[in-house]
């Protein structure tokens, strides 16, 4: 089973990581630019004063030594220039005769030269090391004629500095990272550790049947599993409830033929004359035939809306369409004319027989009581969904609409009137958690009014 805290760990890791590395790579090369721009700035302008103090003299080149900086005359100072003017070349005392690599200059190739070499020995502490330069190389004019320059500068110091601000800044970030890491995973524990009353309430649902999720302060990203567990497990024990109190109903009503059947066995032994007999025959048949009618009922209820999944749904336009066409056959007598506007009703799903049995009942009493017309309409907003069935037949007084929701359409079929009072319809509204509303119609009839949550 995968962690869902080890993927979260691991994919924000990395991407803190990537994000972390894109950001040292960027202050490393902008850091080292900067300080190499800056040598080199600094650089041009020591060139420019060298080639200031450069004159022409009788035919010569004289560099006048005592008006350039101090620390060109110091020895390993790590500021070192060579210059070269027509067949001339000068070389500040600061090299004492060390041989600076200069590479020929080509002005067909270059405008200038950066490039970086060893330099004399300095000492660093106890350590005797050889220096790093970076030389910039350039070419001007004095008088008409090409000088090229090669002024150099130790930056050793410099890029040890650099050097001990990417290890500092590296370590920091590695324990930035780590920070974050373990932040973050404890953040997931703490959230997870949110979600421990709904397990513990999950565990006592195998020992007590029951269960009742707390309005605990749960976490925004899961707050819609948690409703459609708390709706799942109130179906569940809806459903519990009702296949106990059918299994009660049934035995209850199973008492009566019982006991009349072995009464009449009693009778048989008493009295066993043909006349007799033919009339038992006739009794216990009778009791025979309510029991089975009784069981019948009972199986076609528990198969409502039962646990089983979902495997054919009713199509809201084409199986409509064909049970339509059905009732027009049946009452093809009154020419009926039936409208429907039903779209696709995504929102809302049940089984193919359910809607079948459930709209079949309803529209076959609208089609017995219609004159000729009837309408199938449907009502939408965000929380529910109500799909009206109105007809243009006689109708029923106040009286008799009040009885028929109070009695939940419970009355007999065969009473004169709207005989709405099917059982399984009763019981296929309840499966899926609906309401049913009976109302006068403006075309005349009854107006029934299924009202489904929207989901």
């Amino acid at each position: 089973m995968k962690s869902l805290q080890h993927q979260l760990s691991v994919l924000l890791g990395l991407s803190v990581a990537a994000v972390f590395i894109l950001f040292w790579w960027l202050s490393f090369t902008t850091i080292h630019q900067v300080a190499e721009e800056y040598v080199l700035t600094r650089l041009s302008h020591d060139s420019d004063a060298v080639v200031k103090n450069l004159h022409l003299k009788n035919g010569r080149w004289v560099l006048d030594f005592e008006r350039l900086e101090p620390i060109y005359s110091q020895v390993n100072s790590g500021h070192y220039f060579v210059v070269k003017v027509e067949k001339q070349t000068f070389y500040s005392p600061s090299l004492n005769g060390y041989p600076l690599f200069v590479p020929e200059w080509d002005s067909h190739k270059y405008t200038e030269m950066v490039y970086e070499t060893l330099g004399p020995l300095v000492t660093e502490g106890k350590d005797v090391k050889r220096s790093k330069l970076l030389i910039q190389a350039s070419q001007q004019s004095k008088n008409n004629h090409p000088v090229t320059i090669y002024i150099a500068e130790d930056h050793s110091p410099i890029q040890q500095s650099l050097k001990r601000f990417d290890w500092l800044f590296g370590g920091f970030a590695l324990v930035t990272l780590l920070i974050l890491y373990f932040l973050q995973k404890w953040i997931l524990q703490r959230t997870f550790k949110q979600l421990s009353p709904l397990e513990k309430q999950l565990k006592e649902l195998e020992l007590t049947h029951q269960l009742n999720i707390e309005d605990v302060p749960y976490p925004k990203e899961v707050a819609s599993l948690i409703e459609a567990l708390r709706h799942a497990l109130t179906q569940a024990g809806k459903q519990l409830r009702s296949s106990r109190q059918s299994n009660a109903n049934l035995s209850h009503a199973l008492k009566t033929p019982l006991n009349l059947a072995f009464q009449l066995l009693e009778q048989i032994r008493e009295d066993t004359s043909p006349e007799k007999l033919k009339l038992v025959e006739r009794q216990v048949q009778q009791q025979l035939n309510k029991i089975h009618q009784l069981i019948e009922r009972e199986l076609k209820k528990a198969r409502i809306a039962s646990d089983a999944p979902l495997s054919n749904r009713f199509d809201w336009q084409a199986d409509m369409e064909e049970l339509i066409q059905s009732l027009k056959q049946l009452y093809q007598a009154k020419n009926l004319q039936i409208e429907s506007s039903l779209t696709d009703l995504p929102g809302l799903v049940i089984e193919k027989e359910d809607g079948f049995e459930l709209f079949g009942n309803l529209l076959d009493n609208a089609c017995k009581w219609s004159n000729n017309q009837i309408w199938i309409g449907f009502e939408a907003d965000a929380k529910k969904v109500a799909i009206t069935i109105e007809d243009d037949g006689p109708g029923v007084s106040e009286q008799a609409l009040t009885d028929i929701q109070i009695r939940g359409f419970r009355a007999d079929e065969a009473t004169p009137g709207h005989g709405i009072g099917l059982s399984i319809v009763k019981d296929l509204v309840e499966a899926y958690s609906a309401e049913i509303e009976f109302a006068h119609s403006a075309y005349g009839g009854l107006k029934v009014s299924l009202i489904f949550n929207n989901k």
